[in-house]
């Protein structure tokens, strides 16, 4: 098991194997999902300037409303992971 000292840097010989703690993987997944939600954001708001400059259809309203409900899931969903993987971040650091 990996551990971390109470200030959160890694031990001497997890620094030596290249182990830089848990803050790396954590901010890279939080990257991701800032990512996953931009992209999501930006393609949300292309649609919706689509179908403010005149494709005001029926099937321009639903890909506006399609967009908007994968933003919604993404956003609840790095969310919780988030929040989950907190949690037990806290609870292995309460055992230790």
């Amino acid at each position: 098991m990996y551990r971390v000292n109470n200030d959160g840097s890694p031990p001497p010989s997890a620094a030596a194997s290249g182990h830089t703690g848990s803050s790396n993987w954590y901010q890279k997944m939080a990257t991701a999902w800032g990512s996953a939600l931009d992209r999501q954001a930006d393609r949300t708001a292309d649609l919706a300037s689509q179908m403010a400059a005149g494709s005001d259809g029926p099937g321009a309203a639903l890909r506006v409303s399609a967009a908007a409900h994968q933003l919604s899931f993404l956003s609840t969903a790095a969310a919780t992971a988030s929040n989950s993987i907190g949690q037990a971040l806290e609870t292995l650091g309460k055992k230790q």
